[in-house]
């Protein structure tokens, strides 16, 4: 091998390494852009779970004294048809009671 022949492969070698450098400093700005990115969605998703786990909470407690509150509402209504039932059924009764007491 000459020396001209020696050189030609030695500039060769440069100029790849050279584009290998090139794209490494590229790949190494991207990969900071992805991490910045993910720290920025990290930082969206931990802001909103901290907004929205508190108000889901007190929604899930307004929810059960809701259920609470229709579960009462929902006795007293049966109790109001029983009493109204029972009252019903009195004065209907009542009456009978009247016309047998006149055959005693």
């Amino acid at each position: 091998m000459d020396e001209k022949t020696f050189y030609s492969l030695m500039e060769r070698i440069e100029r790849s390494n050279a584009g290998q450098e090139k794209y490494a400093r590229r790949q190494y700005r991207m990969s900071q852009i992805t991490a910045l990115a993910s720290i920025l969605i990290l930082a969206v998703v931990i802001y909103t779970a901290s907004i929205l786990i508190p108000k889901i909470n007190v929604t899930y407690q307004n929810m059960q004294l809701i259920l609470e509150d229709m579960q009462v509402i929902t006795s007293e209504l049966a109790d109001a048809d029983l009493n109204r039932a029972i009252q019903n059924l009195s004065e209907v009764i009542e009456p009978l009671a009247q016309v047998f007491g006149r055959f005693r």
